[in-house]
């Protein structure tokens, strides 16, 4: 089975590969790469700018792209993972534990390079099935296409979140190293929360982010459209004809 996950020692044997770029989630600045007129913070930019950004730091679309965060699987090589699957391009993965993951494995690190990437070749073509809009989340609560799962923890969610929505917290995802829990216990999270593996599934958070924990997880089950609603509920949530629901799932 197709894997998003890498682990430190898989990276250390393909890191003498040119085609390998390495990239630190806090590089890819998600406030940054993202639609600069929108209302909202960190939305989805378009192709051309997608494709800017991730040319200057010199990504093509032959390359094997590996995003960490500095503590664990967080949010932003999540977030970072998600928008390049929505960009077409594939062949990305997230390193499983971060950065932490690589030191206490004993691999060396360095300090910050200061030099400027030579610019890749990218071309970015937008999925949009793995992208959900208001008005999409609005018409699913009757029409019931795929099924609404939300990554923040329970008491945010219990004070306001999309009708027919479950909850998930991100961070039962993730076990106590920072790395992604196995299969069979990333069942048990699910299956606990109801959430139906054979439907489509549409994961939401507060502005987009957490969301794509969610996502990840599900494409280790083999569930890889999992889409993400990038406004969530910061979105939803400020829009006063939109309908919400309190307390628990």
């Amino acid at each position: 089975m197709t894997t998003a996950i890498i682990t430190a020692s898989e990276l250390k044997t393909l890191l003498t590969e040119p085609t390998t770029k390495v990239l630190d989630a806090s590089d890819f600045n998600i406030d940054d790469v993202a639609d600069p007129i929108a209302p909202y913070a960190h939305t989805v930019p378009t192709e051309e700018i997608f494709a800017d950004k991730v040319r200057a730091l010199g990504i093509s679309n032959n390359d094997l792209v590996v995003v960490y965060d500095r503590n664990g699987i967080s949010m932003a090589a999540a977030r970072a993972w998600w928008m390049f699957r929505l960009f077409g391009h594939e062949n990305v993965k997230v390193l499983d534990g971060g950065l932490s993951s690589w030191t206490m494995t004993g691999y060396l690190t360095t300090e910050k390079s200061t030099d400027i990437p030579t610019p890749g070749i990218f071309a970015a073509k937008l999925n949009p099935d793995l992208l959900k809009q208001t008005l999409q989340m609005n018409d699913n609560i009757s029409g019931k296409k795929f099924s609404v799962i939300d990554a923040r923890d329970a008491q945010r969610f219990a004070l306001g979140h999309i009708p027919h929505s479950s909850s998930v917290p991100y961070a039962a995802l993730i076990d106590t190293l920072g790395t992604l829990k196995s299969k069979r216990d990333l069942e048990k999270v699910f299956a606990e929360a109801k959430t139906d593996l054979h439907q489509k599934i549409a994961c939401t958070c507060g502005s987009g982010v957490t969301a794509c924990v969610l996502a990840l997880a599900l494409y280790e089950l083999g569930h890889k459209e999992a889409a993400v609603y990038d406004g969530s509920w910061t979105e939803w949530s400020s829009i006063a004809k939109l309908p919400k629901a309190t307390g628990a799932a």
